[in-house]
């Protein structure tokens, strides 16, 4: 009895395991016409990547500018404030010691064991 019952929920399960994937199928299918996937074609894609070079190349110089200038202003106030106020100079390189741990804290987050 319990054999025959056992045969009759697995072919149950089964039914309703094929009825599910067909209904998947169908949906996907559904989904495939309604949305229809085409690949553009390889020079629009290359005409993309050369865009995207120029773009890169671009901002890679401007941030390369920018360094230059900032490394430049920053020197020159660095000597002129040695060769005009060496105490002033010392001050700034105190300072710059004492908030350094500052600068560099990173607060972590905490993992709970939960």
């Amino acid at each position: 009895m319990k054999d025959y019952d056992s045969k009759n929920n697995r072919s149950t399960l089964d039914d309703e395991e094929e009825l599910t994937v067909k209904q998947v199928t169908d949906g996907l299918n559904k989904l495939d016409q309604w949305n229809s996937v085409s690949t553009p074609n390889l020079q629009w894609f290359q005409q993309h990547v050369e865009v995207e070079k120029k773009r890169i190349r671009k901002k890679q110089w401007k941030d390369l500018l920018a360094f230059i200038f900032v490394a430049i202003l920053v020197l020159s106030t660095v000597i002129a404030v040695v060769y005009r106020q060496p105490i002033l100079f010392l001050y700034f390189q105190l300072l710059g010691i004492i908030l350094l741990p500052l600068a560099l804290y990173k607060p972590r987050k905490k993992v709970s064991n939960e």
